[in-house]
Parts: structure tokens; C-alpha cells; sequence
């Protein structure tokens, strides 16, 4: 029921839009994909509606089971009968069958007319056309049989299949005859306004040629009853076959998509709509879509025994099957060819990435270096900051030691006067013992330790912690420490002497007035006490 109002809801749109108002010229606006597509979501998802028709032939077979009686067992027998009508031949021609023996017991001529109609159409599915064209002769021509629209429709069925098979032109003729005057029939019978009544009028209309009344009358009763071509494949079949006529292949393709899946959704395998679809879009070039569909026609055949209409479908096979290889050449092919693209392009980004690989390597080689010069630069801007901060210290020392050294020399000189002061005193006076004491009393050593203490302290002003840290270079019990009193010892003067920068011992010597003996001594005896190698001992002390 559900998809029933989904088709209907389909025509009502297409009616209210006006795209079947005019036919012939207006179609192109119909979506055909994305009916496609829902035809596409039935075909592959087929299970849950071959599980509801299972289930429905299971309700069937229960009724049966629990009829009572020949007339309960005879409808019973017809309900499963259309069970299997379009869905498994052989199964419907058995059940066909069964029923005529149930006919027969209860004896009623219209009940056995319509079994044995049953048994026609069954045979009409497995292609056994002569056998029953010869039942249906057969049947007494009474009032019942003559106003059955069923039994002509058999008759129009059969004939119109032996036609399609026939291959003697003098019999054209006669079949021809013979369909036109079962349509007439039909028309007859037919209840008018109904969806059959009027696919055979239309299929009048066509055996006259009268195209475009064919398609008017079709137009008109779906635009007026969309509810009643809703869930009618035939409707939607004859109306593919008048758009075919005109070559309108769009609009065709529309129709039998419709039809298709109204036979689908219904459990239909004895169709016709879903393999003249396969072939028409292996015409339009969708491969993929007629393969598809032209197996599941078949497979639905097979499932059917409609042996007669596998035939049928047998032919298109190979048409679609040689697109189909042609296709999957050309995916092969247009693989190959980005296999090929894909190939270059990954050479091509090699050889990038080793020309890169090697500017990097480059590049690294170069950063490398600058990083090398860069240290160097370090290193060299910390010997320049150590070169500039001994010029500052070398000045600060000159600078000291030069106003020092004036002040000193200034003290001498006013010593000096006042000894002359006094002898010129003593000369005047003739205080010549006086003047004889002044003048061999020793000035040297006094003079010389108030010189070496004054050195001290100016030394020591500079380096306040230039003891301490000279004594860090020497071994543990080997400190040389000051006298109380003393600033510095002769060795620790020496050393000072060093770090002011006068490497020299003779220099040093004079300046201290000890021997170059003396100096060598004292130098050999610190640093043999030394925790710095010899070699390194005047440098460390310079970096104090």
C-alpha cells in the first residue's frame, strides 16, 4: 500500500506540472535519475521484498491447508494459483491444474472454464503456446466464456507471442486478423474506463496507426486516474512502446523504469520492462546500469522457469555483455594510462626531492660552516672582550701605579730636601759629628720595605682577593699565607708581579732587588706545590 501512493503521489506531480499535458513536447523535463535510482536501491536491495512474498505464499499455503471442502479447496487452489502466477510457472500451472480436478468434482462448467483458463495461461508461461491455444478452443462457448475479458485476453496473449514467433509471412495475415478481432472483443467485454479497457483501445489505436491517439487516450486517463495506473506496469509498458514509436527514448526510458519497478515491488519475475530497459540504456552508453539489469532479468527468469521469455532476454545478452567488456577495456585501458601518469609524476617528484635532497644537503653543509664561524666569532669576540678587559684592567693598573709612582717619587724628593735642609744646617753650624752619623746611617732597608709595602697595598687594592685565589692553585697544606703585619710574602710578590704581567725573572729581580737566583728559587719552589701543571701555572695566575 505504501508504494502505491508513493506512484500515485509520482503521477499526481507529473500531472499537476503539466509534463505529460503535452507528450511530445515537453518530456524532456522528466527526472529520470533519480527513478533510476530508486529502481538502482530495488534491484540490489531485492531481499526484504522477496521475504514478504515468501512470507505471503507461506499465509497462502496455510489457507489451503485448513480449506474445508471442494468450493473453500477450489478458491484456495485459485489463491495460490496467482501466488504463483508471475512469480514461479511451473509451481502456478501445478496448482492450476489441482484446480481443475476440484472443478471437475463439484461440477459447475464456469468453475472448470476458469481452471482450465488457469491451465492456458500457466502453459502460456512456459511457452507452450500451441497447448494452450488448444484448451482454450476447447472450452464450450457459452455465456460465461464469452463474456470473460479474461479468456480474451488469453487469446490475444498466446496469439500475440505465436505471432512474434512466427516466421511463415502467409500466416501474418491470419494472426493479424485474429489479434484485431480479440482486441474488438476485449473492448467488448471490458468494463469502459477501465485501465484495461483502455490500454486496448490504445492498442487499437496503434494497429490502425493511429499514433497520436494511441498516446492522447493514454495521456488523458492518467492525467484524470493516476490512482488507477499507480501499481499497473502494463499501463506504463504500453505507454514506452507508443514514446518508442515516436522516438522519444527519454520519455520511454521514464515509462519503463516505472514499470520495472511496479513489477519489482510486486514480486513480478515474468516481465518484460526491466530487460527493454537494459537494452535502451546499453544504447545510452550506461553499461554498468544494463548489465545489471539484464542479470537480474535473467536470474529473475531462471527463478521463474518462463523458459519462453528467457529466450527472449537470451539475445540481448551478448549486445550488452560485448558493451560491457568494451567498457571495463576502456577502465582498463584509462588505468593503465593513469597508471602510467601516476608513474611520471612520482619520477618526476624523485628526482625534485633528490635535486631538494641535495640543495638541502648543501645547504646543510653551508649552515654548518656558518655555524663554525659563527662559534668562531664567539670564541673570538670572548677573547676580544678578554683582551678588552685586560686593556682596561692593564690601564686601570697603569693609571694607579703611574700616581702612585708619582706620589712616591714626590715623597723622596721631599725627603731628599729636607736631608739637605738639615746637613746645610749642620755644615753651618759645624755639627760635624752630626752630619758624619746622618751620613753613614743605612737608608736602603727602610726605604726598601716602605716601598714593598706601599706595592702591597696598591697591589691588593687592585686584587683584593688575589691571595685566596692564588692559594686555590696550590696543593692542599701548601697555602702560602701572609705573616700577621705583612700584605704580601716574597713569593706571593713574585706571582704578583706575574699577574700584572712581568713574566721576566730578571725584571723581576731588579724590581724587588733580589738576586735572579733568588726569583728562579722562589718561582720553582710554588709551582712544584702546585695542582696546575707547570706549563700552565703563569697563565692561571695571569687569570686571576
Amino acid at each position: 500500500m505504501q508504494f502505491r501512493a508513493i506512484c500515485l503521489l509520482i503521477v499526481i506531480v507529473l500531472g499537476a506540472t503539466g509534463l505529460f499535458g503535452q507528450p511530445r513536447y515537453n518530456l524532456e523535463k522528466l527526472n529520470t535519475d533519480s527513478l533510476l535510482s530508486v529502481l538502482d536501491g530495488i534491484v540490489d536491495g531485492k531481499e526484504p521484498i522477496e521475504v514478504a512474498k515468501q512470507q505471503s505464499i507461506a499465509m497462502s499455503k496455510i489457507r489451503l491447508d485448513e480449506a474445508m471442502g471442494d468450493k473453500a479447496l477450489f478458491d484456495a487452489y485459485g489463491e495460490m494459483f496467482y501466488q504463483y502466477r508471475k512469480y514461479r510457472l511451473d509451481s502456478a500451472l501445478y496448482y492450476a491444474r489441482c484446480r481443475v480436478e476440484v472443478a471437475k468434482r463439484i461440477g459447475e462448467m464456469d468453475s472448470i472454464s476458469v481452471a482450465l483458463m488457469n491451465v492456458a495461461d500457466g502453459l502460456k508461461g512456459l511457452g507452450q503456446f500451441d497447448a494452450g491455444i488448444d484448451i482454450l478452443k476447447k472450452l464450450p462457448h457459452d455465456e460465461f466464456v464469452k463474456n470473460s475479458n479474461y479468456y480474451y485476453y488469453l487469446l490475444h496473449s498466446i496469439t500475440l507471442s505465436i505471432f512474434n514467433e512466427n516466421h511463415d509471412e502467409d500466416m501474418t495475415g491470419y494472426y493479424l486478423n485474429q489479434l484485431r478481432a480479440y482486441r474488438d472483443s476485449i473492448s467488448m467485454v471490458n468494463i469502459e474506463g477501465s485501465p484495461g479497457y483502455i490500454i486496448n483501445e490504445s492498442e487499437i489505436y496503434l494497429s490502425e496507426g493511429r499514433y497520436d491517439d494511441a498516446l492522447k487516450i493514454l495521456i488523458d486517463f492518467m492525467n484524470d486516474n493516476p490512482e488507477l495506473i499507480a501499481d499497473n506496469a502494463i499501463f506504463w509498458c504500453t505507454l514506452a512502446d507508443i514514446y518508442h514509436l515516436f522516438g522519444n527514448m527519454k520519455a520511454e526510458i521514464y515509462c519503463l523504469t516505472m514499470g520495472a519497478i511496479i513489477d519489482k515491488r510486486n514480486s513480478v519475475k515474468t516481465y518484460t520492462s526491466l530487460q527493454d530497459l537494459a537494452l535502451m540504456l546499453n544504447d545510452e552508453g550506461d553499461t554498468d546500469r544494463a548489465y545489471k539489469y539484464i542479470t537480474c532479468a535473467i536470474e529473475d527468469i531462471m527463478n521463474s522457469n518462463a523458459r519462453s521469455r528467457l529466450l527472449q532476454v537470451a539475445k540481448y545478452m551478448p549486445i550488452i555483455l560485448d558493451a560491457y567488456e568494451q567498457v571495463q577495456e576502456d577502465e582498463r585501458n584509462a588505468r593503465i594510462f593513469y597508471y602510467i601518469i601516476v608513474s611520471i609524476l612520482v619520477i618526476i617528484l624523485v628526482a625534485i626531492l633528490l635535486v631538494l635532497s641535495k640543495r638541502n644537503r648543501k645547504l646543510i653543509e653551508v649552515r654548518r660552516k656558518l655555524d663554525a664561524k659563527n662559534k668562531e666569532l664567539v670564541s673570538l669576540n670572548e677573547d676580544l672582550k678578554d683582551v678588552n678587559g685586560r686593556l682596561g684592567e692593564s690601564n686601570k693598573i697603569k693609571e694607579t701605579y703611574i700616581a702612585q709612582l708619582f706620589n712616591i717619587c714626590s715623597g723622596y724628593i721631599d725627603d731628599m730636601e729636607k736631608f739637605r735642609v738639615s746637613l746645610s744646617r749642620k755644615v753651618k753650624t759645624g755639627q760635624m759629628a752630626d752630619i758624619k752619623a746622618a751620613v753613614s746611617s743605612p737608608v736602603t732597608t727602610d726605604a726598601l720595605k716602605d716601598f714593598f709595602k706601599k706595592f702591597d697595598v696598591i697591589f691588593l687594592d687592585l686584587f683584593p682577593t688575589f691571595v685566596e685565589d692564588f692559594n686555590k692553585l696550590m696543593q692542599p697544606g701548601s697555602e702560602i699565607i701572609p705573616k700577621e703585619g705583612e700584605c704580601l710574602t716574597p713569593e706571593l710578590r713574585i706571582y704578583a708581579l706575574v699577574r700584572l704581567g712581568i713574566n721576566d725573572s730578571t725584571k723581576i729581580a731588579s724590581f724587588l732587588h733580589y738576586s735572579s737566583q733568588t726569583v728562579y728559587n722562589y718561582r720553582m719552589k710554588v709551582r712544584n706545590k702546585a695542582v696546575v701543571p707547570k706549563d700552565k701555572f703563569v697563565k692561571a695566575v695571569q687569570n686571576l
